[in-house]
């Protein structure tokens, strides 16, 4: 009787550790859980393959917040999640490049040149698919959106004085591609990286004009649309109970 009672023992703690198994949600999502998340992310920000007035900012820094929502499915949190986005990047000026771009026929011998910041505005939504596996949540994701492109005022002196122009601005709808880690480390929270590539369809303009849209530069030209890079981290937050 007693091997028979050990078996038995064997199948209910088996039987017992499987049902255990099947009620954790967490096993293939390390961590997260059905309900609402915001996250948080700063990292950096480049133009791919610029073109035309577009190669006179430098990589460089974004903000990210996103707020997204992951339903519940069959014994865990569904794969595809849904979010909204708000996307904010500052682009410093290279005078070095525009010197290389600066047409002298116009004011003279270049001397120096300086300007503020070009700021980079995105909003959209994005959804996102989560590849199950356990320790790290994989996924990957498509966005649709806005992109608003306002270039800081270029300030340059040369033989015949001071002068000031500006590139006009870039705006239009977009689709972008991304794909990253998340981590689970506690409770509500979670880290995570991701990469991004955005494809926006942007007005057409002049890119560098002074006033009367007069170009001051050799790659003045129709605007082309805006191809940017995108590496960052953050923070992942469970708002939802």
């Amino acid at each position: 009787m007693r091997p028979r009672s050990w078996i038995c023992a064997a199948l209910l703690a088996s039987s017992g550790s499987g049902v255990l198994v099947a009620q954790d949600p967490g096993r293939l999502a390390d961590g997260l859980v059905g309900g609402s998340y915001v996250r948080i992310a700063a990292g950096r920000v480049a133009p791919v393959s610029p073109e035309g007035s577009m190669k006179e900012w430098k990589p460089g820094t974004g903000v990210n917040v996103m707020f997204e929502n992951w339903d519940n499915g069959s014994g865990g949190p569904s794969i595809i999640g849904f979010a909204f986005f708000v996307d904010y990047s500052l682009l410093p000026f290279d005078p070095q490049q525009f010197t290389v771009d600066y047409d002298p026929r116009l004011n003279g011998a270049l001397r120096t040149s300086s300007a503020k910041r070009a700021g980079i505005f995105q909003l959209g939504i994005n959804t996102r698919f989560r590849i199950p596996t356990p320790y790290i949540m994989p996924w990957v994701g498509v966005g649709f959106g806005f992109l608003d492109w306002r270039p800081g005022k270029i300030s340059y002196t040369t033989a015949s004085g001071s002068f000031t122009t500006k590139q006009q601005n870039r705006s239009g709808g977009g689709i972008s591609f991304s794909g990253g880690l998340d981590k689970h480390i506690y409770d509500r929270w979670a880290i995570f990286g991701e990469a991004v590539y955005s494809y926006s369809i942007t007005s057409f303009g002049q890119g560098l004009g002074a006033s009367g849209s007069q170009c001051v530069a050799t790659n003045c030209d129709l605007l082309k649309n805006t191809q940017l890079g995108t590496i960052r981290g953050g923070l992942r937050v469970r708002t939802s109970r």
